[in-house]
């Protein structure tokens, strides 16, 4: 190349360069930071390799083209990064769960047809814990509704819980589902026909109860099953938890998704028609005030969590008549922005006026993680709900 289109090349190299290494320097930078597992530190050295990787290609070549001696030096430390990239890239992938665990596990990946889980998906790679952590980051940033020191305690907590589900290794081989909500943003299908089956360990014999929980917003979390297999080993009951999409359940297909996922589990596990409760957490609120109301028959009682209640549906004379004299169990925090206790008092009075049997405990000092913030005394609530049902 002549010295008169040098300046020209690496000027074109450059401008390719510095995008690169921004681009990957700058998440993997805050990942090295803040990452909460091992296998994200791992990511995040990777990624500030793959970031500084061309640009010591350019320093070397530069130097190659002006006959500077640094030029060794920057083909060997090229060459000896490559290597490790591909190392610790290999290791990963290896590494990555594969979303099966073993043949006995009480909980499971399913899925209603033929669709198989994603193996090595970026939001399959990324441990599902560093994709929270970042959610938890961007909420900061940009919810009105969440500050830095609601984000510092409910990530305190949060966190502890995943370490928790962690250790045990049929979790840590699902991985993670949450590409679906990822793909629903961008105006992908939200129903998959995915959902988590827990099936406890020491369950009685005979049709067991079930709980079938729907998500809120943010999409599926592998740790709200871990969440409620507590309850499930404790009171014999499967929990079936259907994925839909960022958590929209109004959106078409909503009622679809819980009631397909229901049909299926019934053909992989004996379950009691008539002690099947349907939960809903926050937007999936609205899933339950939905379901219920388009099939009241299928479930003998409804569990609102910090829930999202449409007037429209649990305020209607047809809701009222399906479900007068039948249990809803009703939970909320009193410092909830997101959905006020006004809010939720609004909507237990309107059930109540219908003749619905509601059942409301509040939790005055907690705000809407009140799922995980008090989750012992939640699951105790809801137990001591059931036994009397």
């Amino acid at each position: 190349m002549s010295q008169r289109h040098l300046p020209i090349a690496q000027l074109i190299l450059v401008l390719i360069c510095v995008p690169v290494f921004l681009a990957l320097a700058i998440p993997s930078a805050w990942l090295l930071a803040f990452a909460q597992s091992w296998r994200g530190r791992g990511l995040a050295g990777l990624g500030l390799a793959l970031a500084i990787f061309p640009s010591a290609l350019l320093i070397g070549w530069i130097a190659a083209q002006k006959g500077r001696a640094a030029a060794r030096f920057w083909h060997r430390f090229a060459v000896g990064l490559g290597v490790a990239i591909l190392a610790l890239g290999l290791a990963l992938l290896l590494t990555t769960p594969t979303g099966y665990p073993r043949a006995d596990s009480p909980v499971s990946h399913q899925f209603v047809g033929e669709r198989r889980f994603p193996h090595f998906t970026p939001t399959n790679i990324i441990p599902e814990v560093e994709q929270v952590n970042a959610g938890f980051w961007a909420a900061a940033l940009l919810d009105p509704y969440i500050d830095w020191a609601q984000k510092r305690e409910v990530s305190a907590y949060t966190f502890d819980l995943y370490r928790e589900m962690e250790r045990d290794p049929d979790f840590r081989a699902l991985g993670s589902a949450m590409g679906w909500a990822y793909t629903d943003l961008l105006g992908f299908p939200p129903d998959v026909g995915h959902y988590y089956l827990y099936v406890p360990e020491n369950r009685p014999p005979g049709p067991l109860p079930a709980i079938v929980y729907l998500h809120g917003a943010a999409g599926n979390f592998k740790s709200y099953t871990w969440a409620w297999s507590r309850l499930a080993e404790e009171q014999g009951y499967v929990i079936i938890a259907p994925s839909f999409g960022f958590g929209d359940w109004r959106q078409p297909g909503g009622v679809d998704a819980v009631l397909n996922a229901l049909d299926d589990a019934e053909q992989i596990v004996a379950l009691d028609p008539a002690r099947i409760y349907l939960a809903g957490l926050s937007n999936g609120g609205y899933g339950v005030s939905e379901a219920s109301s388009a099939a009241p028959e299928r479930f003998r009682g409804l569990i609102f969590l910090s829930p999202g209640m449409p007037i429209e549906i649990i305020g209607s004379p047809d809701f009222h008549n399906r479900w007068a004299s039948r249990p809803v169990l009703v939970m909320a925090g009193g410092q909830d922005r997101r959905i006020s206790l006004a809010y939720v008092d609004q909507r237990v009075a309107l059930l109540e006026s219908g003749g619905v049997d509601v059942t409301y405990i509040t939790y005055p000092n907690t705000d809407h993680f009140l799922f995980f913030d008090e989750l012992d005394d939640v699951l105790g609530g809801i137990e001591a709900w059931l036994e009397e049902e």
